[in-house]
């Protein structure tokens, strides 16, 4: 089921389009969210889905429920023929395919083999994960471990940990999503088919772009936050009932506002001063004592009284039950075998716009070169602020869309914090525009005329107050893609709240899931809500591009961070009223059981081990030392055979203590068993090993340019990576504040004595 309501006369965006996914031989668990959200989201979005799986499943699979969310609504099919396995792709207009090569390209499934049978398909591929330092196969762990993500989190105890966060495939699974709706789209203009392809490496890149940056000569605060990372406090506070509250206070006014709830002493020079010189710090240590002296409740309704904005700290899925999810359509009922399940719903909403205009008919320009640049024409006002809405027009600029970027003279708020804007500013135009003063009435009025796609994150009702809300876009410019980027979602109770990154990882469960059952909360530091926010964004938009270019009309997109953090709680749901966690992270952060998960070694380095089968399992119990493991497979905790996997894992602690993790690993391998060892990296060395990696440099996924004030850059590059032609060439800046302002008015059709007097007022600045 959607979370969208069909209303009379309209159509999903997706709807008459057929999807098949091919995923033969590899493991929900392993995969995760990329194996199956893909298909799970067009199908949301109208597209008829159909899943290819195997005869027999991979039994460390047996345990896991999470595919009673990602693939509902689709049709299942279980054969090992590939034969038949073709004849089901021949009436597909897209398909996924999952699994190592000897299962893919051997079986004659691979793009090339397909291109020939299935004429007009899109072909998207997830691959196995290929860099320096070798190739993963397609379980998320040893991805996460081979590129030293573990190392990136500081646990509750030393060493590297299991971060529960689903990144590497989130990441993919966005990746996925994106790139088949822009080739859906490229094949509704030209008739052309195409490919796709990506990895869950590539999916733990995406959601990294505020984390790794190099820079030539930016300012030390800059370069020592690529280097080292943020020490900014987290503002996470345990109340007198126990119970945890997350508190922010980035908007206007909010500091004083909590300081006075508090009964702390004022702040005489502010927020950002008091941030630099530690004051602030100071203050968030002292803070612990006044929230431990009453009741969560009592704080958060005192708190949301005087405008500070703040939420409960829950656990992943806890928030199904709250009626404004069912409302905005993020927590979605069914009925399945007698029971009844509430599951995640897609948050993404697509609706066509009622017009009585002709359809729009794409130009020439927007058509031609779209081989290379699959929004190739394509015009996108970017109104947005901070991270999730700007991160989705770089999305759209990487894949080859003219972005203007409008913000205040004086720059938007995140230019104070320059690595967010290198994440997500990359390829655009700046105009530098007060869009409060009356005087830019009629720039914006023509911006609006002139783009293709218009994008912001305003809070509900300020876009109203603006004049660039919905209604008064689609009287002015009726085909444009107008995209709202909220935080709670844009109907129901808690519409006007503010919400931020942190505050949607504490009420979807995020920072319990890395902290670990009996633990105090992890919030991750690289904004991780935020960056998948813009990426959902992104999936939102393409999907009303395409549904433009197959029907003619303008389309209305509305997307929220917590349903992209509701996202990120992977599978969980709920079940007859109870939730459904599937594998459990351990209180020692380590993974879900013994056959998936990280260990110490008796040297205290740390490798990964993935056991998928009985087959890996009876290896491992054939190697020197550990003879006392159990016969039975027990490959993870909290399912029927949890005494076995609990037992196993203590006998695979004490005998991986006994000699060093490289020996470990040799012998592992040799066995054909599947082990990553995890390099001990600081943040320093965790960036080089992603920006000096010579095959991300030749695949594009590491960029390099002169960046106003910075010198020579080094940033994440375009993660989409589509066919047949090679992606074209990008434009790769970063725009200083206003720093197009003046040609972007010419190309608008002002007159010079008229831009010169919008400089004058400095409604307008020019860089």
């Amino acid at each position: 089921m959607s979370n969208q309501t069909e209303s009379a006369g309209n159509s999903l965006p997706c709807a008459g389009v057929t999807v098949v996914e091919v995923a033969v031989g590899v493991s929900d668990l392993g995969l995760g969210m990329a194996g199956g959200v893909p298909g799970m989201m067009l199908a949301d979005l109208g597209a008829d889905v159909m899943r290819i799986v195997g005869t027999e499943p991979v039994p460390i699979d047996a345990a896991v429920a999470w595919g009673r969310a990602w693939h509902r609504d689709k049709r299942i099919v279980r054969t090992d023929d590939p034969d038949e396995i073709r004849r089901l792709l021949a009436g597909a207009d897209a398909a996924l395919v999952y699994g190592p090569e000897e299962l893919v390209e051997q079986r004659g499934l691979g793009q090339r083999d397909l291109a020939d049978a299935v004429p007009g398909l899109v072909y998207a591929r997830c691959r196995p994960s290929r860099t320096s330092h070798g190739t993963v196969e397609d379980y998320a762990l040893l991805v996460e471990a081979n590129a030293g993500f573990c190392t990136q989190l500081a646990g509750h105890r030393p060493g590297p940990i299991f971060v529960n966060v689903h990144a590497s495939d989130s990441g993919a699974a966005l990746l996925l999503t994106a790139s088949v709706l822009g080739l859906l789209r490229r094949r509704a203009l030209t008739g052309r088919h195409g490919w796709a392809e990506t990895s869950l490496y590539d999916g733990l890149l995406a959601p990294l772009g505020c984390m790794i940056g190099r820079s030539e000569r930016a300012a030390p605060p800059i370069e020592d936050y690529w280097a080292k990372g943020s020490y900014f406090p987290n503002f996470l506070y345990r109340c007198a009932d126990d119970e945890l509250i997350q508190v922010w206070f980035g908007g206007k006014g909010m500091y004083a506002k909590l300081i006075e709830v508090l009964g702390d002493e004022p702040s005489t020079e502010g927020y950002y001063t008091d941030q630099v010189t530690g004051a602030l710090n100071a203050r968030a240590r002292r803070w612990k004592s006044f929230f431990a002296a009453d009741p969560r409740d009592d704080w958060i309704t005192r708190l949301r009284q005087a405008g500070v904005a703040c939420e409960p700290v829950l656990a992943p899925g806890e928030a199904l039950a709250e009626p404004h999810l069912a409302e905005i359509g993020l927590a979605v009922p069914r009925e399945e075998c007698g029971h009844h399940d509430v599951v995640v719903g897609t948050p993404v909403s697509v609706h066509p716009r009622q017009v009585a205009d002709p359809p729009h008919v794409p130009t020439a320009e927007q058509v031609d070169g779209i081989d290379d640049l699959l929004l190739c024409g394509v015009r996108v006002l970017d109104l947005s602020a901070f991270v999730a809405g700007p991160l989705a027009a770089q999305v759209l600029a990487d894949m080859g869309a003219d972005v203007i970027k409008v913000e205040p003279p004086e720059g938007e708020a995140m230019r104070a914090a320059a690595y967010a804007v290198a994440a997500c500013q990359r390829g655009k135009r700046s105009l530098a525009l007060d869009l409060t003063a009356p005087e830019s009435r009629p720039v914006v009025e023509r911006l609006i005329r002139w783009a293709d796609v218009v994008v912001h994150n305003f809070r509900v009702g300020v876009a109203e107050r603006l004049g660039v809300d919905e209604a008064t876009v689609a009287a002015l410019n009726p085909h444009a893609v107008y995209c709202h980027a909220s935080a709670f979602g844009t109907t129901g109770p808690r519409a006007k709240l503010p919400g931020n990154d942190a505050l949607m990882q504490a009420v979807t469960g995020l920072e319990r899931a890395v902290g670990g059952p009996g633990n105090d909360p992890i919030g991750p530091t690289w904004i991780p809500i935020d960056m998948t926010g813009g990426w959902v964004s992104a999936v939102g938009i393409l999907a009303g591009l395409y549904a433009r270019a197959t029907t003619g009309r303008g389309q209305h997109v509305t997307t929220s961070l917590l349903g992209a953090g509701m996202l990120l709680a992977g599978g969980v749901h709920q079940r007859d009223g109870k939730l459904v966690h599937g594998p459990e992270l351990d209180p020692q952060q380590t993974g879900f059981g013994p056959g998936y998960r990280i260990y110490r070694a008796g040297d205290d380095n740390w490798f990964a081990l993935v056991l998928p089968d009985h087959d890996a399992w009876a290896r491992l119990r054939a190697l020197p030392g550990i003879h006392e493991l159990p016969d039975s497979y027990a490959p993870l905790r909290g399912g029927a055979a949890d005494t076995e996997a609990r037992r196993a894992e203590a006998v695979l602690e004490a005998a991986f203590a006994a000699e060093p993790a490289d020996t470990w690993v040799t012998r592992l391998r040799g066995a054909g068993l599947l082990a990553e060892p995890i390099e001990p990296l600081d943040r320093d060395a965790f960036r080089r090993r992603v920006l000096d990696d010579p095959v991300n440099r030749r695949l594009g996924r590491v960029v390099a340019y002169e960046a106003f004030d910075w010198g020579r850059f080094e940033q994440l590059g375009r993660l989409l990576n589509w066919g047949p032609t090679p992606p074209g060439a990008l434009n790769l800046a970063l725009p200083g504040i206003g720093g197009h302002t003046i040609r972007i008015l010419e190309e608008l059709g002002f007159s010079a004595e008229e831009i010169d007097a919008l400089l004058a007022a400095k409604v307008a600045r020019q860089l």
